[in-house]
């Protein structure tokens, strides 16, 4: 663990605050009403427990949630059902069956002949969910994902009925394209978990779905307090319920809230002490990367969560490792909160109140998936992170006979790199794939400026023996592509800008 990173943001008040909200029972007698619902289990993890210094870790594993590997259906279903019962004027305690039928009727006797039509924009769960309760209503639906999703995760969504729409740029620019598509549809509903501007209500449907999972991990508990829970935030609508549910008067729990360094808006926003946008960079956490906080999650947790802290991916896959060898199908999203307990220091756990009899509770809330291993972001050696970056392919695509795998892989190991150590770091891509990284360390601004630049691509692969990506070390020397030239060189002024940042220069 490098003594440079992200420090934990602790907020000492939220220890006293005390949520107003109530969860209804109109939300638990819904869910039990879909197909094939029972509660996800409440597993106890003893060696983690022993490891990491507390009594009882428990983790709520969300592998299998009404057939999908992911808690999303727990919003997305109580959000997409209200939203159609209140277009229909039927009311909350109406069966499933009566909203399809009374929906099927509107759409046929409708004088434009449109049908419902439900929209949202996601990283992957959210959109399947959305997808599958549109499928159970027997209404359309429309999902957006941003440029970067993963092409099985798009396959998936295709799979529950819906139509995908791919936009060019990120989340945030999915979730506008989901929202201005939805204008344009007079039967258009749409069902997004991030609350903005005045889209407010929907969101805030979502975030009580989600109580379900509270209360069925309170009865699991038997009676007992939960000391701690941690819980994953992307734009913060599930921790938004964790802290509406385990702040109430009578629990009182701790929370501790979990980000990829790479999309810390939550933390920066903490820290600021306003609700603040942040660029991102690509995670292996695909449902946490968002920029902002929700509008409303924001309100809760600026005052609730008691501590907030970020893990690198290569952190949370092998916490998710580790999950998966004790029987829990965890995919990084979910294992991010045991990553988040493995990186507290003994002052961290002392400022939590966390001891040795302790009770903790952690979500896994997605189920194992595909994604790509990442790389350790910890080393600040520079040998170390030299034979690192070798073994990233970054050759260009426009150099050399074979066009080359080009340098996005490589600016992202590099902006994770300084996100980690909370290193002010910009993303700069005029040309499309080949982006660069600029980190800037704003010293004392009393000596002279110094720049430091390099390349972060090579030239072509062919003509090597072997691996040319295999980061070999033979009698001290590096051996593989680019490790004198290019990689070397960029270890180098990487951990020569994160010690001037340290020292403050």
């Amino acid at each position: 663990m490098s003594s440079r990173r992200r420090q934990v943001h602790f907020n000492p008040s939220a220890a006293s605050w005390i949520t107003t909200s109530a969860p209804s029972a109109h939300i638990f007698q819904f869910h039990r009403r879909l197909p094939r619902y029972e509660p996800t289990p409440l597993i106890s993890l003893p060696d983690a427990a022993r490891e990491i210094g507390v009594g009882q870790i428990h983790v709520k594993s969300e592998a299998d949630r009404l057939g999908l590997p992911s808690f999303k259906i727990l919003g997305a279903s109580w959000a997409t059902f209200r939203s159609l019962a209140e277009k229909l004027s039927l009311p909350l305690d109406s069966r499933i069956e009566t909203v399809r039928d009374a929906a099927a009727a509107a759409a046929a006797s409708s004088s434009s002949g449109s049908e419902f039509r439900v929209y949202c924009a996601t990283e992957g769960n959210h959109g399947r969910a959305v997808a599958r309760m549109a499928s159970i209503l027997g209404v359309a639906a429309e999902v957006h994902v941003p440029g970067h999703a993963h092409p099985v995760t798009v396959e998936l969504i295709r799979s529950e009925g819906a139509t995908v729409v791919v936009s060019r740029g990120n989340y945030d620019d999915a979730v506008l394209e989901a929202t201005e598509a939805s204008a344009k549809n007079e039967s258009g509903i749409l069902v997004q978990d991030y609350a903005y501007g005045d889209y407010l209500q929907i969101p805030q449907w979502i975030v009580d779905g989600y109580l379900t999972m509270m209360w069925e991990t309170d009865e699991q508990l038997g009676g007992m307090r939960a000391d701690l829970v941690v819980a994953p935030v992307g734009v913060g609508s599930f921790a938004q319920a964790v802290v509406s549910y385990f702040k109430q008067q009578a629990k009182a729990s701790s929370v501790l809230a979990v980000e990829p360094d790479t999309a810390a808006c939550l933390w920066k926003s903490l820290e600021k002490g306003k609700l603040t946008s942040v660029p991102t960079t690509s995670t292996i956490m695909a449902g946490l990367n968002c920029g902002a906080p929700s509008v409303i999650a924001w309100d809760v947790l600026k005052s609730g969560v008691d501590a907030s802290l970020t893990v690198s991916d290569y952190e949370a896959h092998q916490a998710a490792l580790y999950l998966q060898a004790q029987g829990v199908a965890a995919g990084p999203c979910g294992s991010s909160t045991l990553a988040a307990l493995r990186r507290l220091t003994a002052a961290d756990k002392s400022a939590l109140g966390l001891g040795e009899e302790s009770t903790v509770v952690i979500f896994c809330t997605e189920g194992a998936r595909q994604y790509d291993a990442p790389h350790d972001v910890s080393s600040d050696d520079p040998a170390i992170l030299t034979r690192t970056l070798v073994q990233i392919d970054s050759t260009s695509p426009s150099l050399g006979s074979v066009p080359g795998s080009g340098e996005t892989r490589m600016a992202e190991y590099v902006s994770a790199w300084l996100e980690h150590r909370h290193l002010e770091t910009h993303w700069v891509e005029p040309t499309e794939g080949q982006p660069s990284v600029v980190k800037v360390a704003r010293g004392t601004g009393e000596g002279k400026s110094h720049m430091f630049d390099g390349f972060i691509d090579t030239v072509t692969l062919q003509g090597y023996d072997g691996d040319p990506l295999d980061g070999k070390v033979v009698h001290g020397r590096h051996h593989s592509r680019g490790a004198a030239d290019v990689k070397a060189g960029l270890a180098a002024m990487m951990g020569a800008l994160s010690s001037a940042e340290t020292l403050n220069l």
